[in-house]
């Protein structure tokens, strides 16, 4: 017992000892104070929202280091002089050397006007239609956003709008921007009408005029920055009224499969202004339409309706038609007078399709299923890659082609393989040389033409009514739209009539979708390799480690 006595005593005068030692003291306030003059460091470049306490925390570990070196100079002079000083000093220079060359670097890059956007929908990047119309500013333009810091709901939504429009002013240096508290300068909201924040008003210096903002898109703001600089956005209408693709977006921001949403917003995202046209309402297409677009209508047009349509073309309109193989007869008279004509039966192509349907067409740039704008002289399809259509028909012309007048041009856009027909029966597949039409077989067309096959003259010495008729509608609604390259093609063709040719590009989506479409032959190799290929090179791998070790 004596002993075990001692031995607690012993213990209990070492641990009194070590707790008057300022040597222990200073070793625990060192410790203490690196990790939380680190913690600081990290927290005031990491996180706004904290940048008080993390210059608390710097502070006390700045405090704790001090108290180390005033406890125990002489240790920590022994300790500096020493090799593991030596060492350690060595690695906190080239530590505070290696930050120092990264925030050189950083500012650096941060004064560049050069950005690299890897995100898979260049959501960081301002659109090419957007560097044109920052690009054509003639004079000084500001933004001004009225924010409230004290407004945590909107903290990231001003977050995203300093992003954009510090990547507006670094492209224009007629663009400027600056934020605005609404609370401290109501006078200067006073000033701007603002009632309502956060909203972002752009403000022409020269003329004084200004207009609000209150959605924080980049297409949002590139309409701000016209409607001030008095720039005319191009008007498109799309046909409603007979069971067209249409606006389906709900209060809840949902979709459905079959509307036109999608497009429509692609086509604001091009600096268009997008409407809804009814003709039994409105009585005819407004001259101000650089293109109609009609997307799969279900119903027939009325006799109104259809004069209405057929003095737009004869005044040079520009019409898009997305028309599937049941088709409204109305629509097929309407086209048969300005030269084309539209099938009533579904393509299958048993080479290029989606995945082994062979009534879900694909046009392959690899398989030269596009015609090149060097022979047609239309670029639409210059880089598109894929483009699928589901029940698609077949575009022709309303006459032969070699029939067709010197004043009517047909150029093809995409074709099927020629292992594609014309299916005559609606529940089978198969080809039948007596009934079924062999392909190639256009499915995107385009007619340009001065005048109708009835006699009708487009007024104007170089007015030419266009025509863009493509056999399917479904690649262009909603749960097609951003797969593939369907979206190029509407767009692009949209760009072509309205004579933007400029714009014709490959956009990414706006909405990153992962969808992998595959051909037969595509989805065969797959299929097979992956079956046999992994199995067949661990054999081979084994055999060789085997004839190794033997």
């Amino acid at each position: 017992m004596s002993r075990q006595q001692d031995r607690r005593q012993s213990v209990s005068l070492d641990l009194l000892d070590t707790l008057k030692s300022t040597g222990f003291w200073s070793a625990i306030g060192a410790i203490v104070g690196v990790v939380a003059t680190i913690a600081g460091v990290v927290l005031f470049l990491t996180i706004d929202e904290l940048r008080n306490f993390s210059i608390s925390v710097l502070i006390i570990g700045l405090v704790l280091l001090f108290v180390a070196l005033v406890l125990s100079p002489r240790a920590v002079a022994i300790f500096m002089a020493g090799r593991q000083g030596r060492y350690g000093t060595n690695v906190a220079i080239m530590t505070v050397a290696f930050f120092l060359i990264l925030i050189l670097l950083n500012f650096l890059l941060f004064r560049s006007p050069s950005r690299v956007d890897v995100t898979a929908t260049r959501i960081f990047s301002p659109a090419q239609q957007t560097l044109q119309v920052l690009d054509s500013l003639q004079g000084p333009l500001r933004a001004n956003a009225f924010f409230s810091p004290t407004d945590r709901d909107s903290t990231l939504v001003r977050q995203q709008t300093e992003d954009l429009l510090n990547e507006f002013a670094r492209r224009s240096n007629n663009f400027t921007y600056r934020f605005i508290d609404p609370e401290l300068n109501r006078s200067m909201a006073v000033n701007y009408d603002v009632t309502e924040f956060p909203v972002v008003v752009f403000e022409d210096i020269d003329t004084g005029v200004h207009q609000g903002v209150f959605s924080f898109s980049q297409q949002d703001f590139v309409t701000g920055i016209l409607v001030v600089t008095g720039t005319q956005q191009k008007q498109v209408y799309h046909l409603t009224g007979h069971g067209e693709a249409s606006v389906t977006r709900s209060l809840t921001g949902e979709t459905d499969d079959e509307g036109f949403d999608f497009a429509i917003q692609g086509m604001q995202r091009d600096n268009y202004r997008v409407f809804p046209l009814n003709l039994k309402q409105d009585g005819s297409v407004p001259e101000d339409a650089a293109v109609l677009v009609i997307p799969g209508p279900k119903q027939d047009l009325g006799e109104d309706e259809l004069q209405a349509l057929s003095e737009y073309l004869g005044g040079g309109g520009k019409l898009i038609v997305l028309l599937d193989p049941d088709t409204p007869d109305s629509y097929r008279q309407l086209l048969a007078v300005w030269g084309l004509g539209i099938g009533n039966q579904r393509i299958a192509d048993l080479i290029s399709n989606v995945a082994g349907e062979s009534t879900s067409p694909m046009i392959q740039r690899s398989n030269a299923q596009f015609v090149p704008s060097a022979l047609s002289g239309v670029p639409i399809a210059d880089q598109i890659n894929n483009v699928f259509f589901t029940d698609a028909t077949a575009v022709i012309p309303a006459i032969p082609v070699e029939d067709l007048p010197t004043f009517m041009s047909y150029t093809a856009l995409a074709r099927t393989t020629p292992a594609s027909w014309m299916e005559s029966h609606e529940e089978e597949t198969n080809y039948n040389p007596l009934e079924d039409v062999q392909g190639p077989l256009d499915v995107a067309s385009v007619m340009q033409t001065g005048a109708s096959l009835t006699g009708q003259i487009v007024p104007g010495e170089d007015n030419v009514t266009k025509i863009i008729a493509i056999g399917d509608s479904d690649f262009a609604r909603n749960k097609f739209f951003f797969q593939s390259d369907n979206a190029n093609l509407l767009l692009n063709s949209v760009n072509w009539l309205a004579e933007d040719y400029e714009l014709i590009s490959i956009r990414e989506p706006a909405i990153p979708i992962r969808v992998l479409v595959l051909n037969q032959r595509e989805r065969d190799f797959i299929k097979w390799t992956g079956w046999f290929l992994p199995p067949i090179l661990m054999l081979i791998i084994s055999v060789v480690v085997w004839w190794r070790r033997r």
